[in-house]
């Protein structure tokens, strides 16, 4: 008996420490959920158009636009030109320009919305100055017509105004968005030109040309580009509640923020490759995920059924007492007596290995991947043969109790019986 109980504490271990082993697989960090958020972010990222931010910022300024319009409006009137209604009016702002073209490093765009910005527009110091200047401009113009143009027609009224455009040079561009430089903007002049591109119903109209002082209006907010982002439909999925920019992309931004989002994706989607169909390291030694995802589950399936077969031999051997009584005394905690003893026998032959291969498959399998498929099979089969070696367990436990009760009710002394009392003669 006791070479029995033997094997079976040795079976018993051995499915401890295989259960121990899967779920310390099962445990081990799977980075491929990471990637594909990150790759994820990556798409969203290719849907935001820097191109709207110049757009964006305008319309921060549409007040300070309809001054400017108004005023020169206004001007022009008082110098007998006819305005019209749908007479454009162009006023560039005061912004850096943002990372623009087909390769975007990822660092220069969280650079470029993270940072602090100086964003504004001029605006014109007197309606006086811009009617003085005009009717000065539109005079001489009648008198002495530029080589190459017509003088401006006596009557005034017949000139239309059909667009008027500000432009100045206190500011540095780049692709045709003013970059705001803070020493240019305190030293240089503030001038600003205005062109007045005038009709009178003939080819070739005449236009008027001259500078007019002007103030510089900023923004109080410096963080227009953050702004922005968080507006943006797709953008504000890259800025998380801190006002972090690519949360997903942060746990690689060593290897990949100077790569653009092709070059990015391409490296995610190699670690993505690598952790699925390559191997899982623990404690230095790396073995081929694949290779654990089933063999781990099946592993467990058969130290259960030798566990269950050697269990079955020993219940159904004939009863004996002494070896029943002998195997209460044996050093293995299916013999020991109590509930505690027993929970803990049924959990580590059936309740551990079952979890470990139930995370195994959770955490590091794939669905419809064949590995996950098979191992999946053999967690089921562990699963019945690990129910029917539990009720074994429950049998022999129920053979010792039983024995032991047994022995107990016999080593108790037996009372004699009483001596009957002598009749009354």
């Amino acid at each position: 008996m006791d070479e029995r109980l033997k094997s079976l504490r040795s079976l018993h271990q051995m499915i401890c420490i295989a259960a121990a082993a899967v779920l310390a697989f099962a445990m081990t960090p799977d980075r491929s959920k990471e990637y594909r958020a990150a790759l994820d972010e990556l798409e969203v990222f290719r849907k935001v158009d820097l191109k709207s931010y110049p757009v964006y910022v305008k319309r921060q300024f549409v007040g300070q636009e309809k001054f400017n319009r108004a005023l020169v409006l206004k001007a022009a009137k008082q110098a007998h030109l006819t305005v019209r209604e749908s007479m454009a009016f162009s006023e560039p702002l005061v912004m850096d320009a943002p990372p623009l073209g087909a390769f975007i490093r990822l660092r220069d765009f969280e650079a470029f919305v993270t940072s602090q910005h100086t964003v504004g527009v001029y605006l014109i110091d007197d309606e006086r100055e811009v009617f003085a200047l005009l009717t000065q401009q539109l005079a001489q113009k009648a008198q002495q017509p530029a080589p190459g143009t017509r003088a401006v027609p006596p009557n005034l009224a017949s000139l239309t105004v059909t667009s008027i455009s500000e432009t100045f040079g206190s500011g540095m561009s780049i692709s045709d968005v003013q970059m705001a430089d803070p020493v240019v903007l305190q030293n240089s002049p503030n001038m600003a030109t205005l062109f007045f591109s005038l009709y009178d119903g003939l080819p070739l109209p005449p236009s008027i040309t001259f500078s007019v002082g002007t103030r510089f209006e900023p923004s109080g907010n410096t963080h227009q580009a953050l702004d922005w982002l968080r507006s943006d439909e797709n953008g504000r999925k890259l800025v998380d509640s801190s006002g972090v920019v690519f949360p997903k992309l942060k746990p690689f931004w060593e290897r990949i923020a100077d790569m653009g989002a092709d070059n990015a994706t391409l490296f995610l989607q190699e670690r993505i490759e690598a952790t699925t169909r390559g191997s899982l390291s623990l404690f230095g030694v790396s073995v081929d995920r694949d290779l654990v995802l089933w063999a781990g589950p099946l592993v467990l399936f058969s130290l259960m059924l030798f566990l269950w077969l050697h269990l079955r031999q020993v219940n159904g051997a004939p009863s004996d007492e002494k070896q029943v009584e002998s195997s209460r005394d044996y050093p293995w905690v299916v013999c020991f007596r109590g509930r505690f003893s027993g929970a803990v026998s049924y959990s580590t032959v059936i309740g551990v290995p079952l979890i470990a291969s139930i995370l195994l498959l959770f955490e590091h399998g794939e669905r419809d991947e064949l590995s996950t498929m098979v191992g999946a099979g053999w967690t089921v089969a562990a699963l019945i043969i690990g129910g029917i070696a539990t009720w074994e367990i429950h049998q022999f436990r129920a053979r010792i109790g039983e024995s032991a009760e047994k022995l107990k009710s016999e080593s108790e002394p037996v009372e004699p019986p009483r001596p009957a009392a002598p009749s009354a003669p």
